[in-house]
C-alpha cells in the first residue's frame, strides 16, 4: 500500500464527510456548507491518499512562526495503526520549522494517542464554548 501525503490538495467536502463518519470524529457532517468554511478558513490542511480515497486528514490554523493549532486529525478506521496520523502530524511539524508549537484538543476517542506519539499534555488551557449543538 503506497499512502500519498499533499498539503496541496484540499478535498472535497464530501469526501471529508466521509472520513469524519467513518472515523467517528464529532463534526458537523450533516452540514456540508459548514465543513466548507471549515476548510475555506484553515490556513493547514494536509491529506493522505490511498490512490483516489482519502484515508487521513488533518486540519488546523498557523501563523507560520510562533503557534499552530491542531483542528481536526482524521484517519479511516481501516487504516488506522498504520501510522498515519502521525506521518501527518510529523510532516506539518516539519513543513512549518521548530519554531512553531502545535497544540490541540484531543476527542474523546483519541485522549491517549498524542502522549503515546510523544506530544506533551498542556494544563494551562482555557476554550470559550460553541453556542451551537453539532448535529451528526
Amino acid at each position: 500500500m503506497q499512502i500519498d501525503y499533499c498539503h496541496d490538495r484540499r478535498p472535497e467536502a464530501a469526501e471529508i464527510v466521509r472520513l469524519y463518519d467513518a472515523a467517528q470524529l464529532v463534526r458537523p457532517t450533516r452540514d456540508v456548507q459548514r465543513i466548507q468554511r471549515m476548510y475555506a478558513d484553515s490556513t493547514v490542511v494536509w491529506s493522505a491518499w490511498d490512490g483516489n480515497l482519502l484515508v487521513g486528514i488533518l486540519r488546523g490554523w498557523t501563523d507560520g512562526g510562533y503557534d499552530g493549532y491542531v483542528c481536526d486529525l482524521a484517519v479511516d478506521p481501516d487504516y488506522q495503526k498504520q501510522g498515519i496520523g502521525r506521518e501527518l502530524l510529523t510532516r506539518v511539524a516539519a513543513h512549518y520549522g521548530p519554531e512553531v508549537q502545535w497544540v490541540l484538543r484531543a476527542s474523546k476517542l483519541a485522549t491517549n494517542y498524542y502522549e503515546h506519539i510523544g506530544w506533551k499534555r498542556i494544563e494551562n488551557g482555557w476554550y470559550w464554548p460553541r453556542k451551537t449543538v453539532i448535529s451528526t
